[in-house]
């Protein structure tokens, strides 16, 4: 690593009290612009949020699922890729919509987090006979999973204990 020398020395000497701005009202403003004249500040505001909801989605959709980066190298392939995609987008815009029909107003990120720890299980087992068992556990949901199935309308699906056997 190359080491960087610095021959110039600037001293900085503040001899004034910073005055107000005259438009101290504008401090901390948010503004977009838009070409659409026909719509008010308040339907320019949720078309905007709805947008950072979108980015927001598709970015922890490509992070948290595995969605990116995409190899395919067949039209077909890539078109599939892109469909799930869409649909997961879609699943999740509707678990958010009917939180927010019981105002909660949790981020996917959240919901995500606090359901993650909400496990199942599958156990395989052989017996001597060459019988295969398969048995599936849950965890115990703890209370903010029971709270977000409820919010959701979802009997807790992990609760299901299936026993499967095949012969080899």
């Amino acid at each position: 690593m190359k080491k960087r020398r610095f021959d110039k020395v600037i001293n900085l000497t503040i001899t004034e009290k910073p005055t107000k701005a005259k438009d101290d009202n504008l401090q901390g403003a948010y503004v977009i612009d838009t070409s659409h004249s026909e719509l008010d500040a308040g339907e320019i505001w949720n078309i905007y949020t709805t947008l950072t909801k979108v980015e927001d989605a598709f970015r922890s959709l490509k992070s948290d699922l595995g969605l990116r980066p995409v190899y395919h190298q067949l039209a077909s392939r890539t078109a599939a890729h892109l469909f799930i995609s869409v649909l997961a987008y879609h699943l999740l815009s509707a678990i958010e919509l009917t939180l927010r029909q019981n105002n909660d107003k949790r981020r996917w990120s959240t919901i995500k987090e606090q359901l993650n720890s909400h496990r199942r299980a599958t156990i395989v087992l052989t017996s001597d006979k060459g019988v295969i068992y398969h048995i599936r556990t849950s965890g115990v949901s703890e209370p903010v999973h029971k709270e977000i199935y409820r919010l959701l309308g979802v009997s807790d699906p992990l609760k299901r204990i299936k026993t499967i056997a095949t012969h080899l």
